[in-house]
């Protein structure tokens, strides 16, 4: 008897140190620890795309716990260097991971140093939730679609068959959603130069539904890198000669 007792002691201690084990080895793997602030509010979509933080005002972005505009501010993002000298700005890039109403879930924030050429600012790095109007892509997509998908209408073109990562449409567009590697931007016309205004094709389908001056499309080939172009994305084939827009 006296063996069975310390047998059945031995099975409790075991099996109470490997459920304690596997309680740690789950926590671990918890994407916010009780160290780190919480992020709240789930996702109407997952992305998986790089975009750049288009803030102006000194004091920098918030970053929030939730979808929210009076949601809790776990930190902040440094707003855009201007090289008036060079005439361009170097944003800060994150990674997009899931969208819901207008608000982005990101993370990885940091500075570009190859175009600063300066030691990073401070910023908030963890996942958090910003809102689509401070965030703008760069798509070297050559049309902009209803949809997310290549079959899908075709509602913006620029030029003649020109793609879209050049400064001007970076700086007018805003993210107003995301699946995929797909992002749709919202454009406003008074944040093209007029000439340049000038060359966009965009059906009218791409205004319903929004207020006067604005346009969305959806694109893909989405470049992380602000300086330069990103290689390999060509195979993801959205040219459609077939092509009528219509204003």
């Amino acid at each position: 008897m006296a063996i069975d007792h310390r047998l059945r002691n031995a099975a409790l201690l075991l099996a109470t140190t490997s459920f304690a084990t596997l309680a740690s080895c789950a926590g671990a793997g918890e994407p916010h620890t009780a160290s780190s602030p919480s992020v709240t509010g789930s996702v109407a979509s997952t992305c998986s795309f790089g975009a750049f933080v288009a803030e102006t005002d000194p004091a920098g972005l918030n970053v929030r716990a939730a979808p929210s505009a009076t949601a809790k501010v776990l930190g902040k993002l440094p707003a855009t260097i201007v090289e008036a000298s060079m005439g361009y700005g170097v944003r800060v890039e994150v990674e997009v991971i899931g969208a819901r109403n207008g608000w982005f879930l990101i993370r990885n924030a940091r500075d570009n140093e190859a175009l600063t050429n300066s030691p990073p600012r401070p910023m908030y790095s963890g996942e958090g939730w910003v809102s689509g109007s401070k965030l703008t892509v760069k798509s070297q997509a050559d049309v902009g679609r209803a949809q997310p998908n290549l079959k899908a209408k075709p509602v913006l073109r620029v030029g003649d068959d020109e793609t879209f990562d050049n400064d001007i449409l970076v700086e007018a567009g805003r993210l107003a959603d995301c699946t995929g590697k797909w992002a749709q931007v919202e454009f406003a016309d008074q944040r093209f130069p007029p000439k340049d205004r000038s060359t966009l094709k965009i059906d009218a389908t791409a205004r319903s539904g929004l207020p006067a001056g604005r346009f969305r499309a959806w694109v893909n080939r989405i470049c992380a890198i602000q300086e330069t172009s990103c290689d390999g994305l060509a195979n993801d084939n959205d040219v459609n000669t077939d092509i009528d827009i219509k204003p």
